[in-house]
Protein backbone atom coordinates (compact mmCIF):
# COMPACT_ATOMS: atom_id res chain seq x y z
CA UNK A 1 0.00 0.00 0.00
CA UNK A 2 1.44 3.37 -1.25
CA UNK A 3 1.46 6.35 0.93
CA UNK A 4 -0.76 8.26 -1.59
CA UNK A 5 -3.35 5.24 -0.52
CA UNK A 6 -3.20 5.20 3.43
CA UNK A 7 -4.90 2.52 5.62
CA UNK A 8 -8.77 3.50 6.96
CA UNK A 9 -9.22 2.82 10.04
CA UNK A 10 -11.36 -0.37 9.40
CA UNK A 11 -7.95 -2.05 7.81
CA UNK A 12 -6.16 -0.81 11.37
CA UNK A 13 -8.80 -2.68 13.07
CA UNK A 14 -10.84 -5.43 13.42
CA UNK A 15 -14.08 -5.66 12.42
CA UNK A 16 -17.32 -5.11 15.13
CA UNK A 17 -18.27 -8.87 14.80
CA UNK A 18 -16.57 -12.19 14.07
CA UNK A 19 -12.55 -12.85 14.05
CA UNK A 20 -10.20 -10.78 14.35
CA UNK A 21 -7.28 -9.93 11.31
CA UNK A 22 -5.05 -12.58 11.28
CA UNK A 23 -1.66 -12.88 13.48
CA UNK A 24 0.43 -12.07 9.36
CA UNK A 25 -2.32 -9.39 8.74
CA UNK A 26 -1.77 -7.67 11.59
CA UNK A 27 1.81 -7.86 11.08
CA UNK A 28 1.87 -6.52 7.70
CA UNK A 29 -0.64 -3.07 8.98
CA UNK A 30 1.73 -2.29 11.79
CA UNK A 31 5.01 -2.72 9.45
CA UNK A 32 3.10 -0.08 6.98
CA UNK A 33 2.44 1.70 10.01
CA UNK A 34 5.67 1.96 11.03
CA UNK A 35 7.61 2.86 7.44
CA UNK A 36 4.66 5.27 7.23
CA UNK A 37 5.93 7.50 10.22
CA UNK A 38 9.66 6.51 9.81
CA UNK A 39 9.44 8.70 6.51
CA UNK A 40 8.74 11.20 8.83
CA UNK A 41 6.70 14.82 8.77
CA UNK A 42 7.46 15.44 4.90
CA UNK A 43 5.57 11.95 3.93
CA UNK A 44 3.11 12.20 7.00
CA UNK A 45 1.61 16.18 7.11
CA UNK A 46 0.77 17.06 10.50
CA UNK A 47 -3.24 16.82 10.64
CA UNK A 48 -5.52 19.29 12.78
CA UNK A 49 -6.25 17.90 16.29
CA UNK A 50 -9.52 17.27 16.74
CA UNK A 51 -9.06 16.83 20.74
CA UNK A 52 -6.62 14.35 20.55
CA UNK A 53 -3.30 13.34 21.30
CA UNK A 54 -0.90 12.15 18.63
CA UNK A 55 1.72 9.58 19.28
CA UNK A 56 5.04 10.56 17.52
CA UNK A 57 6.31 6.91 17.24
CA UNK A 58 4.21 3.19 17.74
CA UNK A 59 4.86 0.97 20.98
CA UNK A 60 4.15 -1.62 21.91
CA UNK A 61 1.41 -2.52 19.28
CA UNK A 62 -0.97 -0.78 16.83
CA UNK A 63 -1.14 2.06 19.70
CA UNK A 64 -2.31 4.33 19.10
CA UNK A 65 -3.98 7.65 19.85
CA UNK A 66 -2.87 8.19 15.10
CA UNK A 67 -4.43 10.18 13.41
CA UNK A 68 -6.05 8.57 10.43
CA UNK A 69 -5.26 9.95 6.92
CA UNK A 70 -7.16 8.85 3.75
CA UNK A 71 -10.65 9.38 1.92
CA UNK A 72 -13.83 8.29 3.66
CA UNK A 73 -14.64 4.61 4.42
CA UNK A 74 -17.92 2.72 2.95
CA UNK A 75 -19.75 3.71 6.37
CA UNK A 76 -18.74 7.09 5.07
CA UNK A 77 -16.94 7.34 9.16
CA UNK A 78 -14.75 10.40 9.30
CA UNK A 79 -11.57 9.50 8.34
CA UNK A 80 -9.17 11.63 10.52
CA UNK A 81 -10.67 10.43 13.74
CA UNK A 82 -8.15 8.99 15.98
CA UNK A 83 -8.21 5.18 16.34
CA UNK A 84 -9.72 5.73 20.10
CA UNK A 85 -12.45 7.47 19.09
CA UNK A 86 -13.02 4.08 16.32
CA UNK A 87 -12.88 1.97 19.38
CA UNK A 88 -14.99 3.87 21.40
CA UNK A 89 -17.81 4.62 19.00
CA UNK A 90 -17.83 0.60 18.15
CA UNK A 91 -17.67 -0.16 22.30
CA UNK A 92 -21.22 2.26 22.18
CA UNK A 93 -22.69 0.49 19.37
CA UNK A 94 -22.41 -2.67 20.98
CA UNK A 95 -24.00 -0.73 23.88
CA UNK A 96 -26.92 0.59 22.14
CA UNK A 97 -27.57 -3.49 20.83
CA UNK A 98 -28.06 -4.58 24.86
CA UNK A 99 -31.61 -4.70 26.18
CA UNK A 100 -33.17 -2.00 28.48
CA UNK A 101 -32.54 -3.03 32.11
CA UNK A 102 -35.65 -2.98 33.82
CA UNK A 103 -34.91 -2.06 37.39
CA UNK A 104 -37.53 -0.95 40.53
CA UNK A 105 -36.24 1.61 42.37
CA UNK A 106 -36.61 -1.03 45.91
CA UNK A 107 -34.33 -3.39 43.67
CA UNK A 108 -30.60 -3.66 43.82
CA UNK A 109 -27.73 -3.46 40.82
CA UNK A 110 -25.29 -6.76 40.92
CA UNK A 111 -22.14 -6.84 40.01
CA UNK A 112 -19.33 -9.56 40.25
CA UNK A 113 -15.99 -9.07 39.18
CA UNK A 114 -12.45 -10.90 39.65
CA UNK A 115 -9.79 -8.13 41.14
CA UNK A 116 -6.62 -7.86 42.17
CA UNK A 117 -6.48 -4.16 43.44
CA UNK A 118 -3.35 -4.93 45.51
CA UNK A 119 -0.85 -6.64 43.13
CA UNK A 120 2.15 -4.58 45.45
CA UNK A 121 1.10 -6.56 48.21
CA UNK A 122 1.50 -10.10 46.29
CA UNK A 123 -2.17 -10.86 47.21
CA UNK A 124 -4.15 -13.13 44.58
CA UNK A 125 -7.04 -12.08 42.76
CA UNK A 126 -10.47 -11.91 44.83
CA UNK A 127 -14.24 -12.34 43.52
CA UNK A 128 -15.33 -9.08 44.38
CA UNK A 129 -19.75 -8.55 44.64
CA UNK A 130 -21.57 -5.51 44.61
CA UNK A 131 -24.84 -4.68 45.95
CA UNK A 132 -26.12 -1.12 45.01
CA UNK A 133 -29.37 0.49 45.66
CA UNK A 134 -31.54 1.63 42.40
CA UNK A 135 -32.75 4.56 44.22
CA UNK A 136 -30.04 4.73 46.28
CA UNK A 137 -32.47 4.67 49.69
CA UNK A 138 -31.09 1.39 51.29
CA UNK A 139 -27.82 0.21 52.24
CA UNK A 140 -25.47 -1.68 50.16
CA UNK A 141 -23.49 -4.22 50.24
CA UNK A 142 -19.78 -5.42 48.88
CA UNK A 143 -18.36 -8.84 49.85
CA UNK A 144 -14.90 -10.00 49.01
CA UNK A 145 -14.39 -13.80 48.24
CA UNK A 146 -17.80 -13.97 49.79
CA UNK A 147 -16.74 -11.99 53.22
CA UNK A 148 -17.01 -8.65 54.66
CA UNK A 149 -14.07 -6.87 54.03
CA UNK A 150 -12.82 -5.58 57.19
CA UNK A 151 -15.87 -5.81 58.67
CA UNK A 152 -17.04 -2.51 60.45
CA UNK A 153 -14.12 -0.74 59.14
CA UNK A 154 -13.73 0.20 55.46
CA UNK A 155 -12.49 -1.55 52.20
CA UNK A 156 -9.30 -0.51 50.09
CA UNK A 157 -11.57 2.14 48.35
CA UNK A 158 -12.42 3.69 51.99
CA UNK A 159 -16.04 2.66 51.71
CA UNK A 160 -17.80 1.60 54.32
CA UNK A 161 -19.33 -1.97 54.36
CA UNK A 162 -22.44 -2.36 54.30
CA UNK A 163 -22.75 1.31 52.75
CA UNK A 164 -25.22 3.27 52.87
CA UNK A 165 -25.51 5.26 49.61
CA UNK A 166 -28.77 7.28 49.73
CA UNK A 167 -28.09 9.89 47.21
CA UNK A 168 -25.17 8.42 45.93
CA UNK A 169 -22.81 10.17 43.32
CA UNK A 170 -22.29 7.33 40.66
CA UNK A 171 -25.69 5.62 41.80
CA UNK A 172 -28.16 3.75 39.40
CA UNK A 173 -30.34 6.51 39.33
CA UNK A 174 -28.16 9.23 38.57
CA UNK A 175 -26.47 7.33 35.66
CA UNK A 176 -30.36 6.66 34.23
CA UNK A 177 -30.80 10.24 34.29
CA UNK A 178 -27.50 11.37 32.61
CA UNK A 179 -28.21 12.86 29.45
CA UNK A 180 -27.65 10.41 26.38
CA UNK A 181 -25.94 13.65 23.83
CA UNK A 182 -22.68 13.22 24.63
CA UNK A 183 -21.53 16.81 24.91
CA UNK A 184 -24.11 17.28 27.26
CA UNK A 185 -23.61 14.77 29.54
CA UNK A 186 -19.69 15.20 29.61
CA UNK A 187 -20.48 18.94 30.43
CA UNK A 188 -22.78 17.14 33.30
CA UNK A 189 -19.64 15.20 34.41
CA UNK A 190 -17.23 18.48 34.50
CA UNK A 191 -19.75 19.65 36.85
CA UNK A 192 -20.91 17.41 39.26
CA UNK A 193 -16.81 16.94 38.86
CA UNK A 194 -15.36 20.49 39.65
CA UNK A 195 -12.44 20.45 41.90
CA UNK A 196 -11.84 17.09 42.03
CA UNK A 197 -8.69 14.69 41.20
CA UNK A 198 -5.90 16.34 39.18
CA UNK A 199 -8.03 18.13 36.91
CA UNK A 200 -11.10 18.37 34.51
CA UNK A 201 -9.68 15.75 32.12
CA UNK A 202 -8.40 13.65 34.30
CA UNK A 203 -11.54 13.00 36.59
CA UNK A 204 -13.61 12.87 33.66
CA UNK A 205 -11.61 10.18 32.93
CA UNK A 206 -11.51 8.14 35.88
CA UNK A 207 -15.66 8.83 36.62
CA UNK A 208 -16.58 7.53 33.49
CA UNK A 209 -14.23 3.87 34.19
CA UNK A 210 -16.10 4.10 37.42
CA UNK A 211 -19.40 4.24 35.50
CA UNK A 212 -18.46 1.50 33.31
CA UNK A 213 -17.02 -0.96 36.01
CA UNK A 214 -19.37 -0.93 38.78
CA UNK A 215 -22.89 -0.13 37.14
CA UNK A 216 -25.83 -0.64 35.10
CA UNK A 217 -26.93 2.10 32.89
CA UNK A 218 -29.72 2.36 29.88
CA UNK A 219 -27.64 1.35 26.60
CA UNK A 220 -28.41 4.88 25.09
CA UNK A 221 -26.63 6.34 28.32
CA UNK A 222 -23.93 3.41 27.71
CA UNK A 223 -23.38 4.49 24.41
CA UNK A 224 -23.29 8.15 25.15
CA UNK A 225 -20.59 7.44 27.92
CA UNK A 226 -18.44 5.94 25.18
CA UNK A 227 -18.80 8.41 22.72
CA UNK A 228 -18.47 11.48 25.57
CA UNK A 229 -15.12 9.59 26.51
CA UNK A 230 -13.92 9.90 22.98
CA UNK A 231 -13.93 13.64 23.49
CA UNK A 232 -11.97 13.71 26.18
CA UNK A 233 -8.48 14.47 25.25
CA UNK A 234 -5.26 12.16 25.20
CA UNK A 235 -7.09 8.73 24.76
CA UNK A 236 -5.65 6.24 22.95
CA UNK A 237 -5.91 2.40 22.06
CA UNK A 238 -3.37 -0.42 22.75
CA UNK A 239 -3.93 -3.41 21.17
CA UNK A 240 -3.54 -7.34 22.22
CA UNK A 241 -4.03 -6.66 26.28
CA UNK A 242 -5.95 -9.64 28.70
CA UNK A 243 -8.33 -8.74 31.39
CA UNK A 244 -8.20 -9.98 34.85
CA UNK A 245 -9.69 -13.28 34.00
CA UNK A 246 -7.22 -13.76 31.29
CA UNK A 247 -9.37 -12.89 28.20
CA UNK A 248 -8.18 -10.86 25.67
CA UNK A 249 -9.02 -7.43 24.22
CA UNK A 250 -7.83 -3.88 23.26
CA UNK A 251 -7.87 -1.36 25.55
CA UNK A 252 -8.20 2.48 25.75
CA UNK A 253 -6.16 4.41 28.32
CA UNK A 254 -5.51 7.78 29.35
CA UNK A 255 -2.16 9.44 31.09
CA UNK A 256 -2.69 11.48 34.42
CA UNK A 257 -0.24 14.01 34.02
CA UNK A 258 2.59 13.09 36.32
CA UNK A 259 0.74 9.87 37.46
CA UNK A 260 3.14 6.87 37.77
CA UNK A 261 0.61 5.04 36.16
CA UNK A 262 -2.27 4.61 33.57
CA UNK A 263 -5.89 3.38 33.42
CA UNK A 264 -6.68 1.43 30.56
CA UNK A 265 -10.61 0.01 29.99
CA UNK A 266 -10.16 -3.38 27.88
CA UNK A 267 -12.55 -4.04 25.53
CA UNK A 268 -13.29 -7.46 23.85
CA UNK A 269 -11.66 -7.31 20.41
CA UNK A 270 -14.22 -9.18 18.64
CA UNK A 271 -17.68 -7.52 19.42
CA UNK A 272 -16.31 -4.50 21.60
CA UNK A 273 -18.37 -5.59 25.10
CA UNK A 274 -16.57 -3.93 28.09
CA UNK A 275 -14.41 -6.66 30.11
CA UNK A 276 -12.76 -4.56 32.87
CA UNK A 277 -9.99 -2.54 33.38
CA UNK A 278 -6.76 -2.34 34.31
CA UNK A 279 -3.41 0.13 35.62
CA UNK A 280 -0.18 -0.45 34.29
CA UNK A 281 3.08 1.30 35.41
CA UNK A 282 4.28 4.11 32.96
CA UNK A 283 7.73 4.70 35.15
CA UNK A 284 10.44 2.55 37.21
CA UNK A 285 9.52 2.49 40.99
CA UNK A 286 9.96 0.87 44.08
CA UNK A 287 8.03 -1.91 43.46
CA UNK A 288 6.77 -1.74 39.83
CA UNK A 289 9.05 -1.55 36.85
CA UNK A 290 7.97 0.41 33.44
CA UNK A 291 4.66 -1.56 31.95
CA UNK A 292 4.02 -4.05 34.96
CA UNK A 293 0.21 -4.12 35.80
CA UNK A 294 -0.33 -2.61 39.26
CA UNK A 295 -4.07 -3.40 39.42
CA UNK A 296 -6.48 -5.09 37.36
CA UNK A 297 -10.62 -6.36 37.56
CA UNK A 298 -12.60 -7.95 35.33
CA UNK A 299 -16.64 -7.63 35.49
CA UNK A 300 -17.89 -11.58 35.07
CA UNK A 301 -21.68 -10.77 35.64
CA UNK A 302 -23.93 -8.05 35.98
CA UNK A 303 -27.76 -8.13 36.76
CA UNK A 304 -30.74 -6.47 38.83
CA UNK A 305 -31.60 -8.10 41.86
CA UNK A 306 -34.33 -7.52 44.47
CA UNK A 307 -32.00 -7.59 48.10
CA UNK A 308 -28.05 -7.29 48.54
CA UNK A 309 -26.79 -10.50 48.84
CA UNK A 310 -28.83 -12.51 46.65
CA UNK A 311 -27.30 -13.40 43.24
CA UNK A 312 -28.94 -14.08 40.05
Amino acid sequence: MSPMNPMNEDELLPPPTGPGLPADRRRQLRGHLMSEFARGPAAAPRRKRLGWVALPALAGGLALSLVLAGGPTERGADPTRPVAAVVLDRAARAAEQQPAPAARGDQFVYVKSLDNWAKSQGEAPQTRELWTSVDGSKRGLLLVDGHLPNPGGSDEHGEAEPVPNAGRFGGYAYVAALPTDPDALLARIHADTEGHGPGPDEEAFRTVGDLLRDQIAPPAVSAALYRAAAKIPGVRVIDSVTDAAGRPGIAVARRDSGARAEVQWIFDSTDYTYLGERSVAVTDGATFRKGDITSQMAVLARAVVDQPGTRP
